[in-house]
């Protein structure tokens, strides 16, 4: 489902251009949340996530975390380098939403028409 919801960001981009619609919190979190890049991750490794400008994108992270998505802390073995984790409630949280878009996958009458 994450695959998916990645090719639908990527769709929508293409169909309407990155301009009109962007999300770039959402695609940090996906970018998260999925795990494919090494972790910890780094707010500068981040920001390649997002279909906003890295500084646009640096803003949009620490917005995150004032609302409680991401916690940020210093890398002990360099401190000039922020981490960005999710927090277990955000995991919770995209759980959550990833197993609805399971459920309304399955609502689908094209995917029902398979089932039978």
């Amino acid at each position: 489902m994450i695959g998916l919801t990645e090719e639908v960001q990527r769709l929508r981009a293409v169909e309407f251009g990155k301009e009109l619609f962007t999300i770039p919190a959402f695609e940090m979190l996906l970018d998260l949340y999925s795990g494919r890049n090494v972790q910890p991750r780094s707010l500068t490794s981040l920001t390649g996530a997002s279909s906003a400008s890295e500084r646009n994108s640096q803003r949009i992270v620490h917005r995150l975390a004032e609302r409680g998505f991401v916690d940020l802390y210093r890398d002990p073995s360099d401190g000039r380098r922020i981490i960005v984790e999710l927090k277990e409630e955000t995991t919770a949280m995209l759980d959550r939403f990833f197993d609805r878009l399971v459920e309304l996958t399955g609502e689908l009458p094209m995917y029902q028409r398979r089932q039978k």
